[in-house]
């Protein structure tokens, strides 16, 4: 619907100019009474909330469809800043941890070395990558590209699985709290994780690899009475709970459309 700029300094003056609007707007939005605050954040929610279930009942290109990308830009610019703020409050957070000198003070300097040598690599690999070292010969990667994949597939991604290896131990300990059976209902949930486990395993599959492969009998095969489990069990146990967890997220998207949840500016309705 909107062309981007070209040309260099309007596209600046443009920006600025938002900025410097936003600015006051916000600075007029924070100063106005708590009431008029709560009813404009209820018309703007509501308004920002209406426009894509009307763009998508109405029958395609409808008035509406033109100005499609244009808010989905807007969203994703909101989206940015939301990340923005997590790293304000990050910031914020362990600054708060360094000047106090906190018992995580360690792995607050850590944050603060990690972030900024990474911030840093980063912009140079992205926007500079000629600076300060020579131009890679053909077939050699460069200096600030071999040191964003030392960091970033070398440090950042094996400590991340590192983090989830750690989930293991409590899947397992959970797991044994899980299975005690007192109950029928435990009773089956410990056969059924008996059969599936072993069915992924070759003694398994070698434990009952006597029963004919055909016929009536290859059912209590393990591997194909795990496959009936996963398939004609799980399956659709799974669709309905993700069924009602979708109807419970609407639920929750309606309220906070029509400002009936509890916020620091709509208040209690």
């Amino acid at each position: 619907m909107f062309e981007p700029v070209r040309e260099f300094w309007l596209n600046l003056s443009l920006i600025f100019g938002a900025i410097f609007v936003s600015i006051v707007i916000l600075a007029a939005v924070h100063a106005s009474p708590p009431q008029f605050k709560r009813i404009l954040t209820v018309i703007v929610v509501f308004i920002a909330g209406l426009y894509f279930p009307v763009e998508f009942y109405i029958p395609r290109h409808n008035f509406l469809t033109p100005y499609g990308d244009s808010v989905r830009n807007l969203v994703q610019v909101l989206a940015a800043f939301t990340f923005g703020l997590g790293v304000v409050n990050l910031v914020l957070i362990h600054g708060r941890h360094v000047l106090q000198r906190t018992t995580n003070f360690p792995f607050s300097l850590a944050f603060f070395a990690g972030f900024l040598i990474m911030t840093f690599v980063g912009f140079i690999q992205r926007y500079s990558p000629q600076f300060w070292v020579k131009k890679a010969e053909a077939g050699q990667i460069s200096f600030w590209d071999g040191m964003h994949k030392l960091l970033f597939e070398g440090m950042l991604i094996p400590l991340t699985s590192t983090v989830f290896s750690l989930l293991a131990f409590f899947i397992v300990s959970a797991a044994y709290r899980a299975f005690r059976i007192r109950t029928l209902e435990a009773g089956l949930l410990m056969a059924t994780a008996i059969i599936v486990m072993l069915a992924n395993v070759p003694v398994g599959t070698w434990l009952t690899s006597w029963i004919p492969a055909e016929g009536w009998l290859k059912w209590f095969r393990l591997e194909n009475a795990a496959i009936w489990l996963t398939t004609q069990i799980n399956a659709p146990t799974q669709r309905a709970i993700l069924f009602g967890l979708w109807v419970g997220a609407i639920g929750a998207a309606l309220r906070i459309w029509l400002s009936l949840e509890r916020t620091f500016t709509a208040g209690s309705r």
